[in-house]
This record gives C-alpha cells, structure tokens and sequence, in this order.
C-alpha cells in the first residue's frame, strides 16, 4: 500500500495557522486545511473519487466551506441560489440561509412535481442525464448562484445554466469546491455559448494529495472497487 498518511497531523499543523477571510482564496491556506481531510478513492472505474464526507463528518471544517461561499457572495446582489442533485443539496442550503436567499432544486428528471425539464445532457463521467428546475423559482433578471461540490467536464453546470436562462435568469456565477482543471470545464462552457458565466473553485485536484486507501486514520479493509461506470 505504500506509505501511510496521518490526516491529524496534518490537520493539526495547519490548524496551528491563524485563518482570516483573507485566507479563503483558491489553493490558499483555509483550501489546504478543507484538502487535508477530504480523501479520494478509486470508485466506479475513476482512479481519485474526490470524498466531501472527510470534511462533512468534522463540523468545524464543513463550517469553513459554508464561511467561503458566504464571505465571497454576500455582496455580490445574488437573488437566490441552486444546487445540483445531489451533493450541491449538502452545500447550497446552509450557504443560503446564511445570506437569506432562497434554494433551488436541479433535480434529475422525473424527481419533482410542477417542473421544467431541460435537454438531455453528457454526465461528468458516463452515461446521460436529465435535469429538472421546479416552475416559476427563477423570475426574469434574476441573479442565481449555482453551486456544487465537484465540476469536472462541465456537462452539468451547462444544463443548470439552460434551465435558469430559460426561466429567464441569468447565472452569476458557478461555485464549486473542487474543479479538476485538467478536465477543462471552462471549454465546455464556452462552446455551449456561455462564455460570460465564470467557475469559481475553492481548490483543484493538485492540492487533493489524501489516498483514502493510504491514511491509517480512514478504515477501509474489505473495501474493493467494483469498476462499474459512474
């Protein structure tokens, strides 16, 4: 298995760091300490699965992701806020009700009652999918955040973007807090013809270094990949 990792320990010493919303930039020292507890694994046939359940059982840490959204939107004139089915569930309403903004369900189709289905889109990995946007929750000129945990090839932020423009919304900007840049989601959106939405990520997979297989702290025998498309 190679060498293990100590994720307390290097919590610890990053902990020893005094953090201030200075800090909470890209790669910066509040994405290290997030990176530091958040493992990957190999799952569904990708080799490094990024786990946001590492930072979502330390509540100190799942705080500090909501205190990034918060400090970097709360002046920026959003009108609400949407998350993708369904991990952007986790993230969007904690980030919402602190600025006291309404959430949006992307549903998958078929999931929700009095909704919009958009077109039929690629998924990050494999396979197709379907997204739906409850009826009359974006009103025109409003200003949506759209906010997920992971963006990788962009399929899925673009048919968040269809669904609010639909609706006759405009997306301010698409948060995320782990884009894997060599996956070149920006590319997708530009040629999808969204060249004005920005991607915003609190880190990429550089900084992403914990082997959830390696750390001793992450217990994981019988544990075993079935290779299965995601």
């Amino acid at each position: 298995m190679g060498d293990t990792v100590d994720s307390k320990n290097v919590e610890a010493k990053l902990e020893k760091k005094a953090l201030s919303p200075e800090d909470y930039t890209p790669n910066g020292p509040v994405a290290k300490r997030i990176a530091a507890v958040t493992p990957y694994f190999p799952f569904k046939g990708i080799d490094r699965f990024y786990d946001i359940g590492g930072f979502l059982k330390r509540p100190e840490i799942f705080q500090l992701v909501v205190d990034v959204f918060v400090a970097r939107y709360k002046s920026i004139g959003i009108d609400s806020i949407a998350g993708f089915d369904a991990r952007g569930f986790i993230l969007g309403p904690p980030v919402a009700l602190a600025l006291k903004k309404p959430f949006i369900m992307f549903r998958k189709k078929g999931k929700m009652p009095n909704s919009i289905t958009g077109t039929e889109y690629g998924k990050e990995y494999a396979g197709k999918d379907t997204l739906s946007i409850p009826r009359g929750s974006v009103n025109k000129g409003d200003k949506v955040l759209l906010i997920d945990d992971l963006v990788a090839t962009g399929g899925t932020l673009c048919a968040g973007i269809e669904l609010v423009q639909l609706l006759g919304g405009t997306v301010a900007e698409c948060a995320c807090i782990v884009e894997l840049k060599f996956l070149n989601a920006r590319k997708k959106l530009d040629s999808e013809g969204y060249t004005k939405t920005p991607i915003w990520a609190l880190m990429d997979e550089s900084i992403l270094t914990l082997d959830g297989m390696k750390c001793k702290d992450i217990p994981t025998d019988g544990y075993v990949d079935d290779g299965e498309a995601h």
